[in-house]
């Protein structure tokens, strides 16, 4: 697990981290209509699934996954989460870790986004608190985690990850959340740092 998180957060720090690219209004635009089409996907699955096997696959990247929802951004907050942290997944929404566990599942369910360009999602995580509260809404039930800290790492920080973060070989005892972002530029214009914060659930 630890070495499958570890590939995990390289590649979402290539995907976070590139170099900064031209972003225009029809990057918004493209950004806007692929998650409006998301929307749609979402409320044409959103119905509690009956009990899955063990050996169904999980969803495939880039799939509408859940909505994510701050209060702290305001009401009209509301990106679509999507399967996977691949460069093609990111570019259409924050995307879900696979291998992390799911929304109200215990363990650790984490989402990464872009901080800049792609609809930049994420670009004000750095507000966070501690005591905000982060809503997840998934398949007809909303999750609601409160923030506990946050820590800005270095990309290879596969810890914050883990299902207890930062303790490998950890037993996971409660359901938590994890959102990661880019930070500070360096001289090449990578992002050379990420922005974490975690939670832990509240009330489903």
């Amino acid at each position: 697990m630890l070495r499958f998180l570890g590939v995990g957060l390289i590649l979402v720090g290539l995907a976070l981290g590139g170099v900064k690219i031209f972003h225009d209004r029809q990057a918004d635009d493209a950004y806007g209509h692929t998650q409006q089409a998301l929307r749609e996907d979402l409320r044409r699955s959103d119905a509690p699934p009956a009990k899955a096997r063990a050996d169904e696959p999980g969803p495939r990247e880039g799939r509408a996954f859940a909505v994510l929802r701050v209060p702290r951004f305001g009401e009209h907050f509301a990106p679509v989460i999507v399967e996977g942290v691949s460069q093609q997944a990111l570019a259409k929404g924050p995307g879900h870790f696979p291998q992390s566990a799911l929304p109200g599942e215990t363990g650790n369910f984490a989402v990464a986004g872009h901080r800049t360009g792609w609809g930049q999602p994420f670009n004000r995580l750095t507000e966070l608190r501690r005591g905000d509260t982060i809503a997840v809404e998934r398949q007809g039930t909303t999750y609601t985690y409160r923030v506990t800290r946050s820590k800005v790492v270095e990309p290879s920080d596969v810890g914050v990850l883990l299902p207890v973060p930062g303790k490998p070989g950890a037993r996971p005892d409660k359901a938590r959340i994890t959102l990661i972002t880019c930070t500070d530029r360096g001289w090449d214009g990578r992002y050379v740092h990420r922005f974490v914060v975690w939670g832990e659930l509240r009330r489903t």
